[in-house]
């Protein structure tokens, strides 16, 4: 499942949710804070991990030879 970004129109509250798209569609998404269910969804950014960045070869390092 993945974890969406919302703001709440009411407190203005940023928070996060982990929701299946079922759940993200029908609306099942209320405000932690003060409970409103006035919320926005945020563009949020991927988050990647690419292995170490020093190179040493370690997993995702891609030390091929």
């Amino acid at each position: 499942m993945p974890i969406f970004e919302f703001d709440c129109r009411k407190c203005g509250k940023v928070f996060e949710e982990l929701l299946s798209l079922a759940e993200l569609e029908a609306g099942a998404v209320a405000c932690p804070e003060c409970g409103a269910a006035q919320v926005e969804r945020r563009l949020s950014s991927f988050a990647s991990s690419t292995g170490p960045a020093s190179g040493d070869g370690g997993c995702g390092g891609g030390g091929f030879t």
